[in-house]
């Protein structure tokens, strides 16, 4: 968030279970329009491929909130 405050734009990464909390702690910091990516739950304890598989699937979410564009 300092670095959102700073100008820079960012983007928070969140699995499912806890897209609530990242919104209610975006939201708690004053920052209400936080750019938040939702991937699928868990990340902790599965594979490195279907982690991987997970980001990549989230690649184009993320830049689209960083960019604007689709």
């Amino acid at each position: 968030m300092r670095l959102e405050a700073a100008g820079h734009p960012t983007v928070l990464v969140a699995t499912a279970s806890f897209a609530a909390l990242a919104r209610q702690a975006a939201d708690a910091y004053g920052f209400p329009d936080a750019r938040i990516v939702v991937v699928e739950h868990p990340l902790g304890g599965i594979g490195e491929d279907d982690v991987i598989a997970r980001a990549e699937r989230a690649v184009d979410a993320v830049l689209e909130r960083l960019t604007g564009s689709r």
